[in-house]
């Protein structure tokens, strides 16, 4: 069975964002920094960008509102962590400002 572009599309989405969602409550919970986090996902998943890499690069404000939207259709698993509502909150948006999960010069 062949998966269809909007399929996939939802696909990449809820795989990229539990693995946002999850990495913002290893740091919540204290596990690891942002980047032994992106570290380990690289080194040991294989991912190219880590994930909270990847939710400076997409815009916090943006990675709190798909969060919000798939919590809400799809349960914890997207419920985002106090890190990222707080940064939002404080205008560190990811790299278009410089400061998200990580800095950016």
């Amino acid at each position: 069975m062949a998966v269809t572009q909007d399929k996939e599309t939802a696909l990449v989405e809820r795989f990229t964002y539990a693995a946002i969602a999850e990495a913002g409550r290893l740091l919540d919970e204290g596990i690891a920094s942002a980047k032994d986090i992106d570290l380990a996902m690289r080194a040991g998943a294989g991912f190219k960008v880590g994930p909270l890499e990847q939710a400076d690069t997409i815009g916090l404000d943006t990675v709190l509102e798909t969060l919000r939207r798939l919590h809400a259709s799809h349960g914890d698993n997207y419920k985002p962590s106090t890190t990222l509502e707080q940064l939002v909150a404080k205008g560190a948006l990811g790299k278009k400002t410089g400061r998200g999960f990580l800095e950016y010069s």
